[in-house]
């Protein structure tokens, strides 16, 4: 059982879904449609039942609008995607999350994030953590870490594999999405 978070759900299920960008280059993520696409095979491969926690598909849900709906019946309709909710065994984890922080001097266990947001945060993986998922995907800095002191592993869209290139000479090409320039300096018209 893995779960995952809003970016990883809306790159799932919405093929032109904006990529993250690197927190390294702080640019668009390349390759993301082939990384989510190298990742539904391995979980397929795995048999891996996916954890959607009910506060992420709600954030999911919102982003969606008018074509929530259709989304909803999609995942439903997946029998790989289990929509989890924030019951009464993911209170009780939550609860003990945020006592142990509060224990270690605060509530909000260091992040800059206002409590509102770590609220949030700690439900879904307090959801994950009760419906026995070992790994979480997600790009949200708050979640990885308290996914982390949960004792789970974190997966960030970033560090998703990349698969081999069936094409690798054209791959340049997608590494640049400018025209090349002309020795001049002028874009060649190609």
């Amino acid at each position: 059982m893995v779960a995952i978070d809003n970016t990883t759900l809306a790159l799932l299920l919405h093929p032109k879904a904006k990529p993250p960008n690197h927190p390294q280059t702080k640019l668009p993520l390349q390759r993301c449609k082939e990384r989510i696409e190298q990742l539904i095979l391995d979980l397929d491969a795995d048999n891996e039942r996916v954890v959607i926690p009910t506060p992420v598909l709600s954030e999911f849900l919102i982003l969606a609008g008018k074509e929530g709906p259709e989304y909803l019946e999609k995942i439903q309709d997946a029998r790989t995607l289990l929509v989890c909710p924030f019951d009464e065994r993911a209170a009780v984890e939550l609860a003990s999350m945020e006592l142990a922080d509060r224990g270690k001097g605060g509530k909000k266990a260091g992040s800059e994030a206002p409590y509102q947001k770590v609220k949030f945060d700690r439900q879904i993986v307090a959801v994950a953590r009760v419906n026995g998922a070992h790994t979480i995907y997600s790009d949200d800095e708050d979640v990885r870490k308290f996914a982390v002191k949960a004792g789970m592993k974190v997966v960030s869209t970033w560090e998703l594999a990349i698969p081999p290139s069936k094409t690798p000479l054209l791959d340049i090409l997608d590494d640049h999405p400018e025209p090349p320039t002309a020795p001049d300096g002028r874009k060649n018209k190609s």
